[in-house]
């Protein structure tokens, strides 16, 4: 009885052993190594980024990110496993720097290290002030004032007093001034900043934030109203209005002694009027942008056909 309880209890450990399977060493493997170390130097901040896979990141706890100045490295931050950024506050301007940064994995094991840069921080210029908009016939145009010489970045947020680090501008501007497409179906804000022509940028703060909401485009007056006259009704023509965000129009009329009232709503520049033409009457046209119309254009004094006829 005895014999049996043992070749019992062998085969119940042998069974366990098999469930738990060969014993494994890919905890203890080098994680894959951060790639594509760069940096940007703006106002008071050295923005690093780099790439990592993200299917990978379950098998590292965190990065390591190191400095030098000219010496050893040392580590000045453990970014998270999900970042891919940080921002050195710990520099001086003129001095010269070396970053890298590895992964960790969870049982201490480091990967190799990613590219080294090489940063030297210069002073930031001043930020642009003065910045204005003006709604165009096609665009959206911003100036701003800044020094002779300078260079900029212009950003543009769809979340006020939010931007990314990627500007409008492919290349740094010389000028003054930049056009930018309107976008009709929200409120955006845009910034300025000044920058060097160093590799790593040297922005400057943030210009003043201006809101530019498509609920204020106000179309300008139709041009060139006119009319032509028949027994039975009255034709209205206009020019084409410049700009190209206009939605349509609103006819309002008005007979005599009374006060105008909205006939009609039209896409084109041009309109007929079947009713009242045997009353005194005058027009008034309205633009229309994406959200309000605009100041309106008078035709008045517009007399009955008979009371225009030459008698003999």
């Amino acid at each position: 009885m005895i014999r049996v309880m043992i070749c019992l209890a062998v085969l119940a450990i042998a069974a366990g052993c098999g469930k738990k399977g060969p014993p494994t060493l890919s905890s203890f493997e080098k994680p894959q190594a951060p790639s594509q170390l760069t940096a940007v130097h703006r106002d008071n901040e050295m923005k690093l980024f780099w790439n990592f896979p993200k299917d990978k990141e379950i098998v590292i706890h965190n990065f390591i990110l190191l400095r030098s100045s000219g010496q050893e490295f040392r580590k000045i931050a453990e970014p998270a496993r999900e970042s891919r950024s940080f921002s050195d506050r710990d520099f001086s301007p003129g001095q010269g720097y070396q970053y890298k940064i590895a992964a960790q994995n969870h049982k201490g094991v480091f990967s190799s290290d990613s590219n080294i840069i090489a940063v030297t921080p210069g002073h930031v210029p001043e930020p642009p002030d003065n910045l204005l908009f003006r709604v165009g016939p096609n665009s959206l145009d911003l100036q701003w004032r800044g020094p002779a010489g300078g260079l900029y970045n212009v950003y543009k947020s769809r979340e006020k007093g939010v931007y990314g680090l990627q500007p409008l501008n492919k290349t740094p501007l010389s000028s003054l001034f930049f056009s930018d497409a309107l976008d009709l179906g929200k409120t955006v804000y845009y910034t300025i900043r000044s920058l060097t022509d160093s590799s790593i940028r040297d922005e400057s703060l943030p210009s003043s934030e201006i809101t530019v909401d498509p609920h204020g485009f106000m179309p300008s007056p139709p041009a060139g109203l006119r009319a032509v006259l028949s027994s039975d009704r009255t034709y209205l023509f206009w020019d084409e209005p410049a700009e190209r965000w206009v939605t349509g129009f609103r006819i309002y009329r008005r007979l005599d002694g009374e006060d105008y009232r909205l006939i009609a709503e039209t896409q084109i520049p041009a309109f007929i009027d079947h009713g009242s033409s045997a009353r005194k009457r005058d027009y008034r046209i309205h633009a229309v942008g994406p959200f309000s119309e605009g100041t309106g254009a008078e035709l008045t004094g517009i007399a009955p056909v008979g009371d225009n006829d030459q008698k003999p």
